[in-house]
């Protein structure tokens, strides 16, 4: 096993001698019947690549220990589920239902996978090595090294754009219908998408109306937090507000200034990406889905699916044979 290998899936898979199948141009790897099924498809489209595709409910405790001294970095989007990321000497980060970009710290640490949880997510893995070649044959390369990344924000990464390209990832993999050289296509691109999100200099220091305080930027964050716990129950305006400890027109005002989009508007863009994942649920139908987003009339909810995707529900069931 190669160096890129023991930070792969397979790594992992071995360790808990899950069975080993070829699926597509990847490979399969099975949970047993008695930890209630579940699967892992991870393919390497390249050398210094690899994407992958989850689904299962581990019967234990499943550690993912990582040591590699080789730069890289993962993208997981996460739709249900807790992995648990946690080095020596840190405390440990839960990476819930989101988008997160990990930074290999080049020191080993775990990813783990609490028992009795379900967990879904698909995770695109990516060494610098595979990187390096494309960026030094051109001229004005994309900023999208893994030196570059660590200076990329939650806000950079989790935006609609690259979360439709996730699930083409996603869905290819599991699919099994995509040539190898699309994937190398597909993560460019979200590199790229990221790349774009990631201002050189953020326009609320432009100007002294629209400056944020550190103070009042840790409030705002706070605010964030409290929304992204739980998107689809979003707490009323008076407790985030109550949060923030300021007027709601500062709130309003703080978070775009910060985060360079309205706060209603942001609570919808991410209903909807959450909705997208919800749309891979075959048992929930599109009705069910625009009730739990809190949305009464299904109609609104695919106009609002499709200001933010730039397709409806249905359209997106049926991009990817859903």
């Amino acid at each position: 096993m190669n160096q890129y290998q023991t930070a792969s899936w397979g790594a992992m898979a071995k360790k808990y001698n899950l069975n080993q199948r070829t699926y597509g141009q990847g490979t399969g790897y099975d949970f047993p019947p008695h930890w209630s099924n579940g699967w892992i498809v991870e393919s390497c489209p390249a050398e210094g690549l690899f994407v992958s595709s989850a689904w299962f409910t581990p019967e234990k405790k499943i550690v993912h220990t990582v040591d590699i001294k080789k730069p890289c970095l993962w993208i997981f989007c996460i739709d249900c589920g807790d992995l648990i990321y946690s080095q020596q000497g840190k405390s440990a980060v839960t990476f819930t239902p989101i988008t997160h970009v990990l930074i290999n710290p080049q020191r080993p640490f775990h990813l783990t996978f609490p028992s009795g949880i379900h967990t879904c997510f698909t995770s695109v893995l990516v060494f610098d090595d595979f990187l390096q070649p494309f960026l030094q044959s051109k001229t004005t390369p994309p900023k999208i090294s893994i030196e570059d990344a660590k200076s990329w924000e939650t806000e950079h990464y989790n935006t609609p754009n690259t979360m439709l390209i996730l699930e083409q990832i996603r869905w290819a993999l599991r699919n099994a219908d995509m040539p190898l050289l699309a994937y190398e296509g597909m993560v460019l691109h979200l590199l790229c998408s990221i790349a774009r999100n990631y201002p050189a200099v953020p326009d609320r220091r432009s100007n002294r109306r629209n400056y944020v305080t550190w103070e009042n930027e840790q409030k705002i964050y706070a605010v964030k937090l409290k929304i992204d716990e739980n998107i689809l129950q979003v707490p009323p305006m008076e407790e985030l507000v109550k949060t923030a400890g300021m007027s709601e027109s500062k709130l309003r005002l703080s978070f775009k200034n910060t985060y360079q989009i309205p706060l209603y508007d942001y609570i919808r863009r991410e209903k909807m990406k959450r909705a997208m994942q919800l749309l891979s649920a075959d048992h929930l139908s599109i009705r069910d889905i625009s009730e739990r987003c809190g949305y009464k009339n299904a109609a609104k909810f695919s106009a609002a699916f499709q200001d933010v995707h730039g397709m409806t529900p249905s359209e997106f069931r049926k991009a990817f044979n859903l």
